[in-house]
């Protein structure tokens, strides 16, 4: 792999920029793309026992059918179940991001989706809702790839996110830089109208 395509100095600083810019916590989030046939992920516990001080050595490379290149397996982000299933079905996507933003957690408490609330998401439409399951698992995954689907061509020309209910939040991209800028727009989008609600006659 050529430097210019090694993706983990970009990984390493948007891992920065999420924990910094309160998008997301301690409590979990994690990051991957596909560059070149091989998928990058961050490892478990980047929030709880780093602080999301993300180095390029932590990362975790593995080929396109998940045989590990570099890093030990056993220390893949919990997450990944669902990374690995959007690379599966959507070959449009490569670049994964989950997160427990500030604001957009807001609404996947109250497991509302998030409808544009500037120009700028007015492209993505109305983010929808992945209903409550468990954490880290099969159906939490599965439900994610179906939720994609009706979204495809929004998927494809600029990406897309989801709220995941009672969770966080999870973007997906052409690249990371996508899913990341991605992220941060709605993220203002979810502030804005929770904003906005405190404002006299705005309904």
């Amino acid at each position: 792999m050529s430097q210019a395509s090694d993706p983990r100095p970009l990984m390493v600083e948007i891992a920065h920029l999420l924990y910094e810019r309160h998008l997301t916590n301690s409590a979990g989030g994690n990051i991957s793309c596909r560059v070149d046939g091989h998928i990058y992920i961050t490892p478990r516990n980047l929030g709880s026992k780093h602080r999301w001080r993300l180095r390029e050595e932590m990362v975790l490379v593995l080929d396109n059918d998940l045989n590990p290149i570099e890093g030990d397996p056993a220390l893949v982000s919990r997450e990944s179940q669902t990374h690995f299933a959007c690379y599966r079905h959507y070959p449009e996507i490569n670049g994964v991001i989950h997160a427990h933003a500030r604001y957009l957690s807001v609404f996947a408490y109250a497991e509302l989706p998030l409808p544009p609330a500037s120009e700028y998401t007015e492209k993505y439409g109305v983010i929808d809702v992945v209903p409550p399951l468990p954490s880290h698992s099969k159906e939490l995954a599965d439900a994610v790839v179906a939720r994609l689907a009706p979204h495809r061509e929004t998927l494809r020309r600029f990406g897309y996110g989801l709220i995941l209910a009672r969770h966080g939040a999870l973007t997906v991209g052409r690249d990371l830089a996508d899913a990341y800028d991605i992220l941060d727009r709605l993220e203002w989008s979810a502030h804005t109208l929770l904003m906005s609600a405190q404002l006299p006659n705005v309904a």
